[in-house]
C-alpha cells in the first residue's frame, strides 16, 4: 500500500478489538510494576501545560541545530522549487453524472474541491472549482483537512447533486460531517450537519443517512469508534435519530456501505470483532436489519460494494455453496430479487499459486457489473477483472505490469461501470486513467521530477533470520558510488501492502527528490505483517511474532550492506505510524548497522500501547502487556523499554503532531526523552496541528525540509 490515500484510508481503519483478558492473577500487578519504573509517563497527556512546554523547548533546540546545518538553505529552496514546479497528481471520484476532483497545491495545500458534469461517454467536461479549503479555514478560523475517497464522501443515490463531505478540524481523526450541494457549490443551508467526532454516514435515500457518530456523549468502542448505527432523518435533530445496530462492548468497530438503487437500496454494516473475524448485516429503509450469510473469518478492509453486491475476501479457507474455497478467495453476496437465496452467495475469485490481491484499500474496485481487482504475485501487479455471467462468475487476467510499477483505484461510479486508475511507480510520475464505456482518457499526467534515466528499479530477495525469503525494491542510481547513502522504509503490519509509488506520502513525497538528486537510494522491504503475500504473511508478524517483522527488515539491509553496495553509516530508516515504530525498532535493537534514523508519527511504548489514542484497539495486532506472556514479548522489542544507557545510537528524528489522536504525541515524547538521557543525538519537533499525517511536504514543508536536511547532513556527510 503506498498511495497516500490508500495509506490514509487504511491507518483510519485499523482498529482492533484487544485480543487478550487478563489471563493469569497478578498481571495488573505487572503492569503497575512497569509503570511504577516510568519516568515520562507524564508526557502522554497531549495538551498537559507541562508537556506541551518540554515539546516546545524540544521542538525550538531541534530546528535550531538544523537551520544551522550547511545545507539547510539550500535544501529548503530545492523542495520549494520541486513543489512548485508541478502539482501533485489530484484525487478523483465519480458520482452518477458529476466527476469530482481535489487539487492541492502550494497556493493551495489543503485542496480546492473541483466538480464537473460528465458526458455521455462518461469524460467530465470542463471543470468548475466548489470548495476552497484553505479559504473556509480562513473564513471560519479552523485548519480542516477535507477527507476524500472511497471511505470519506458519499452522495445522494438519487441525483448525486448533494454529499457528505467530512472535515477534519487540525488533521485529526475526528470529522464533521457537512451536506455539500455540488450544483451551487455551498454547504447545504439546514442540511445535515454533525459536530466533530468519530463519525460516518451514507446516503439510503436523498432523505435518509445510515450513520455512525461518537457525539453527544453517544457510547463508544475500545477503538474510540461508535458503537451504534443510526438511521437519521432529514430536518430532525441529531439526538433523534433511531438506532438500527448496537455492537457488543467488546467488539472493535464498524464501517458503513450502501449499494443498489430505489426500493432495493440497502445499507451495509461490517463490524469486526477482531482483527479477523467480522460480521455483515443489511439495513433497509424502515430500520429492519439482517445478519448476511457471510463467512466470519476475513480479511480486514472496507465494505466494498457496487451493483447491488458487497464483496468481502477470505481470510481463512470456508466453505461456500458446499465447496471449499480456499484462504484469500473473493465472496460476494448479491442482493438482486431476481436471485434466489440460496444462490446470491458465491465465490468470485480463486486465487492460483503465490497470487494475492493486493489490499482492499486500492486494489478492489467494485462496479455495476461485477469487480475490478489488482493481483500481487511477488512484487509484481496484474489488472483482472471479475464479472458475473448466468453460469457464473468470468475471470479475465491482464498483462502483468513492469516491475517497480503500481496500478490502484482511485474511485468508481457507484452508477455504473466507469473506474478511475492511478498507474505510477518509482520511476513513473502518475497517470491517473478514467476508463469509460470501453474508452481510457488521461485524467492527469505528472511532470516528471527527476531524472529517471539516471535510476533503474531492482526486485530482489534476502534470507530472513528463520530461512524466510524477504523481497525488497532498490531504487538505485545506474552510475552508483561505492558506499551509496540509502535509505529505507517500510510497513509490515495490519496486512497493509507496500507496493510502489512516485514521490507519494509514504517516501516524503518531493522531499525525496533532494535526496535522489544527491546520488542517493532507496530501499523497501516486504517484510512480514503486511499483505504482500496475504494473509498468512500478515499473521506471520503479529502479537507473539512480530519481531519476525523487524528480523526480515534487518536481514534486507544486512544483504545489502554484504553485496557491497553501502555501509551502515551510510543507511538511514524512515518510517510513520506502525513505519515508525519500526524504524525505532530498529535504531534501538540494531544501532550497529544504521547510521540515521527518522520515526514520524510513531508507536514506540507498547507496554503503555492502550493508554495513548487508540492504542487500546490494536493489542490483537501487537499483544496485550496485560498477558504476563505477551509482556515478556512485547519488552523484547519496544524501543522504549529498550534504550540503554551508555550504549552508542544513531542519530534520531521524531516528529509529531499534538493534534494526532490516532497515536498520541506521547510515544515520540518518551522515546526522545529517554534516548537523550541515555546520551543519544536527539532532534524532536512537535508541531500543534497536522494530526496523524502532520509530515505533508506541501501543508509542513519546513518540517520536511528539516527532515531532508537531518538525513543529508548525517548520512551524505559520513566518512
Amino acid at each position: 500500500m503506498r498511495g497516500s490515500l490508500a495509506l490514509a484510508l487504511a491507518l483510519a481503519l485499523i482498529a482492533i478489538q484487544p485480543a487478550y483478558a487478563e489471563t493469569a492473577e497478578g498481571s495488573n500487578a505487572v503492569m503497575q510494576e512497569a509503570e511504577a519504573q516510568d519516568p515520562y509517563q507524564w508526557l502522554e497527556t497531549p495538551t498537559d501545560a507541562r508537556a506541551l512546554d518540554w515539546a516546545r523547548k524540544q521542538t525550538q533546540e531541534a530546528k535550531a541545530k538544523i537551520a544551522a546545518m550547511p545545507e539547510h538553505a539550500r535544501i529548503s529552496a530545492e523542495l520549494k522549487s520541486a513543489l512548485a514546479a508541478s502539482d501533485s497528481a489530484p484525487n478523483f471520484m465519480l458520482a452518477g453524472p458529476y466527476a469530482l476532483k481535489l487539487q492541492r497545491s502550494v497556493a493551495h495545500p489543503h485542496g480546492v474541491l473541483s466538480v464537473s458534469r460528465r458526458g455521455p461517454d462518461g469524460t467530465p467536461g470542463a471543470w468548475r472549482d466548489v470548495l476552497d479549503v484553505d479559504a473556509l479555514n480562513a473564513a471560519e478560523g479552523k485548519s480542516y483537512e477535507l477527507r476524500f475517497g472511497a471511505m470519506s464522501l458519499d452522495c445522494d443515490p438519487v441525483a448525486y447533486n448533494r454529499c457528505i463531505l467530512q472535515l477534519s478540524p487540525a488533521g485529526a481523526d475526528d470529522v464533521e460531517l457537512r451536506e455539500f450541494d455540488l450544483a451551487s457549490g455551498q454547504f447545504v443551508p439546514d442540511g445535515f450537519r454533525t459536530p466533530a467526532s468519530r463519525a460516518f454516514a451514507v446516503w439510503l435515500d436523498s432523505n435518509t443517512l445510515l450513520l455512525q457518530h461518537t457525539a453527544e456523549g453517544a457510547a463508544t468502542l475500545p477503538s474510540g469508534w461508535a458503537r451504534a448505527v443510526y438511521l437519521w432523518k432529514r430536518g430532525t435533530p441529531l439526538s433523534s435519530a433511531k438506532i438500527v445496530y448496537t455492537a457488543e462492548p467488546t467488539d472493535s468497530l464498524m464501517l458503513l456501505a450502501a449499494t443498489g438503487k430505489g426500493a432495493d437500496r440497502v445499507g451495509i454494516i461490517m463490524k469486526a470483532i477482531d482483527y479477523s473475524t467480522f460480521e455483515y448485516f443489511s439495513v433497509r429503509l424502515d430500520g429492519s436489519t439482517q445478519a448476511l450469510p457471510l463467512p466470519r473469518n476475513l480479511k480486514m478492509g472496507y465494505p466494498v460494494a457496487n451493483g447491488g453486491r458487497v464483496f468481502a475476501q477470505l481470510g481463512k479457507e470456508a466453505t461456500v455453496q458446499g465447496k471449499v474455497a480456499p484462504a484469500e478467495s473473493i465472496v460476494a453476496y448479491d442482493f438482486n430479487p431476481s436471485v434466489a437465496p440460496d444462490k446470491r452467495l458465491s465465490v468470485a475469485y480463486r486465487p492460483e499459486k503465490d497470487e494475492f490481491v493486493t489490499d482492499a484499500f486500492m486494489g478492489m474496485a467494485p462496479t455495476r457489473s461485477g469487480l475490478k481487482i489488482v493481483l500481487n504475485k511477488r512484487g509484481v501487479q496484474q489488472l483482472t477483472d471479475l464479472k458475473a455471467g448466468t453460469d457464473g462468475w468470468v475471470v479475465a487476467r491482464g498483462k502483468p505490469e513492469p516491475i517497480g510499477t503500481n496500478i490502484g483505484f482511485d474511485t468508481v461510479d457507484p452508477a455504473g461501470d466507469a473506474v478511475v486508475l492511478k498507474r505510477a511507480g518509482y520511476l513513473v510520475p502518475n497517470r491517473v486513467e478514467l476508463v469509460s464505456a470501453g474508452k481510457t482518457t488521461t485524467l492527469f499526467s505528472e511532470k516528471a521530477a527527476f531524472a529517471a534515466d539516471k535510476f533503474v528499479v531492482d526486485l530482489k530477495s534476502a534470507t530472513s533470520r528463520d530461512g524466510t525469503q524477504v523481497d525488497y525494491y532498490l531504487l538505485r542510481p545506474k552510475a552508483a558510488a561505492k558506499s551509496t547513502p540509502m535509505l529505507m522504509t517500510g510497513y509490515g503490519a495490519f496486512g497493509i501492502s507496500t507496493t510502489p509509488e512516485y514521490l507519494d506520502h509514504g517516501v516524503g513525497g518531493k522531499s525525496l527528490v533532494i535526496w535522489l538528486n544527491r546520488g542517493g537510494a532507496l530501499a523497501v522491504p516486504l517484510i512480514r505483517g503486511g499483505g504482500e503475500r496475504g494473509e498468512a504473511w500478515h499473521l506471520a508478524a503479529i502479537r507473539e511474532k512480530r519481531e519476525n517483522s523487524y528480523d526480515d527488515f534487518a536481514a534486507v539491509t544486512e544483504a545489502i550492506i554484504a553485496s557491497g553496495f553501502t555501509t551502515p553509516d551510510r543507511i538511514g530508516v524512515f518510517g510513520m505510524s506502525n513505519g515508525g515504530l519500526l524504524s525505532a525498532v530498529m535504531g534501538t535493537r540494531r544501532p550497529d548497522i544504521y547510521g540515521a534514523i527518522v520515526s514520524d508519527v510513531p508507536l514506540t511504548d507498547l507496554v503503555r500501547l492502550s493508554y495513548m489514542g487508540m492504542g487500546a484497539a490494536w493489542t490483537n495486532e501487537y499483544g496485550d502487556a496485560k498477558d504476563p506472556e505477551m509482556l515478556a514479548a512485547i519488552t523484547h522489542y519496544s524501543p522504549y523499554q529498550n534504550v540503554v544507557k551508555g550504549k552508542k545510537y544513531p542519530p534520531f528524528m521524531l516528529s509529531v503532531a499534538t493534534s494526532d489522536n490516532r497515536v498520541g504525541p506521547g510515544h515520540a515524547r518518551k522515546l526522545a526523552a529517554k534516548l537523550e538521557e541515555a546520551g543519544a543525538a536527539v532532534y524532536y519537533l512537535e508541531d500543534q496541528e497536522g494530526g496523524h499525517g502532520v509530515s505533508d511536504p506541501l501543508s509542513r514543508p519546513d518540517l520536511m525540509a528539516d527532515r531532508m536536511t537531518f538525513l543529508v547532513h548525517t548520512l551524505m556527510s559520513a566518512n
